[in-house]
């Protein structure tokens, strides 16, 4: 999957899949609460998406969840 993505300081890199799974394994999450939500959050990614955008798509799963991790997220 190839898409740029907007990092916060305005930067445009390309999307890593693996980079969001760092981030929520750093959380706690398990592997299949993880791959739920990557796969959710990679549905919804658009060229130009903000890295903050990713973040809150990500974080919002997680408490929907009613994820003890998403208040480790960050």
């Amino acid at each position: 999957m190839e898409m740029e993505i907007i990092k916060s300081s305005g930067a445009r890199v390309e999307f890593s899949l693996d980079k969001l799974r760092n981030s929520l394994k750093h959380s706690g999450a398990n592997h299949n609460l993880i791959e739920d939500i990557v796969d959710k959050v990679r549905d919804e990614l658009y060229e130009g998406i903000s890295t903050k955008e990713i973040y809150n798509r990500a974080y919002a799963l997680l408490k929907k969840n009613k994820s003890v991790f998403a208040s480790k997220y960050k």
